[in-house]
């Protein structure tokens, strides 16, 4: 079992580390950045959304590289819940 949490956060640092990557290529400082990457399973992506693209564009109307990238901080977190799945009810 200690096995499995291990690999857990392994592959959760990894796809944090992305995530934190791909919010410093939207836009945001390092500092920024690294906060909400510190918030694991979509939770700085949630109050991302939240407090800053909701508040700065209400219509949506984001550019295509933005877009694109939070897309991918999307499926990366959907990657991190079937890790969480997969290593702490299959395993």
């Amino acid at each position: 079992m200690t096995l499995n949490i291990l690999i857990l956060l392994g592959i959760l640092l990894v796809f944090q580390l992305i995530i934190g990557h791909l919010l410093h290529d939207v836009g945001f400082s390092y500092t920024k950045s690294i906060i909400l990457m510190c918030l694991p399973l979509g939770i700085g992506l949630f109050y991302l959304q939240l407090f800053y693209y909701e508040r700065r564009f209400p219509k949506w109307d984001v550019p295509l590289n933005v877009k694109l990238r939070l897309k991918y901080m999307y499926i990366l977190t959907f990657f991190e819940f079937v890790a969480l799945y997969i290593c702490i009810f299959r395993m």
